[in-house]
């Protein structure tokens, strides 16, 4: 049994906002312990939408951006990505490794290791969040990185769900850093069935209007 949002009611909503508010800030937490600086979000939105809808977030379909990728298994299988336009990418390989600002100007190996390494503690930890809220068992699985157009990162994502048209509901929550302007974007995609699951561990379960 699933669960489209337009079948939630404004609560629910609220719901899932505030699960992508906890699990962002957990990883924004994350990131400013490791970068030594304050790490704002936005309010996450709750949206039902495809990935293609998100080009235009880091600068359009044809912009350069890297992408961390980590599938969600367990009882509330989902999709979590960590999309940075280029240059942001770059300022936070700066700050990773203790370079000059501009100092990064391509990314090879070694930086896209980093934001690997960076990616993949931020998901985990947003996942982490999620778990001890909902009391859902939640696994993550090794990540992947794509350093290409963001139309290409995307359709590289979308392969994992079951139509490329088809549309999700999805958490997404914009975070930047002040004094560097850099900027990126959570997405987190529950699949379809793990929305009744989320709801019922939260108590939410019995307001729902099934689909």
């Amino acid at each position: 049994m699933t669960i489209a949002l337009e079948n939630l009611s404004e609560i629910h909503t609220d719901v899932l906002r505030e699960v992508g508010n906890i699990g962002a800030g957990n990883a924004m937490t994350s990131l400013a312990t490791m970068l030594d600086c304050k790490v704002d979000m936005s309010v996450p939105r709750v949206s039902l939408m495809s990935l293609s809808e998100f080009a235009q977030m880091t600068g359009g379909a044809e912009a350069l951006s890297v992408g961390i990728y980590m599938p969600v298994e367990g009882e509330a299988p989902g999709h979590v990505a960590f999309l940075l336009p280029e240059q942001a990418a770059m300022r936070l390989v700066d700050r990773l490794l203790g370079r000059a600002p501009g100092e990064t100007t391509e990314l090879g190996d070694l930086e896209c290791s980093a934001l690997m390494e960076v990616g993949n503690i931020l998901t985990s930890s947003h996942l982490m969040a999620i778990c001890d809220m909902t009391g859902l068992q939640l696994l993550t699985c090794p990540p992947a990185l794509a350093y290409d157009m963001t139309a290409a990162i995307l359709s590289s994502i979308a392969v994992n769900f079951a139509s490329l048209e088809e549309r999700a509901v999805t958490i997404v929550t914009r975070i930047e850093e002040a004094s560097d302007t850099m900027e990126g974007y959570f997405i987190y995609v529950p699949e379809p069935e793990s929305l009744m699951r989320i709801l019922r561990a939260l108590g939410m379960i019995e307001q729902v209007t099934h689909g």
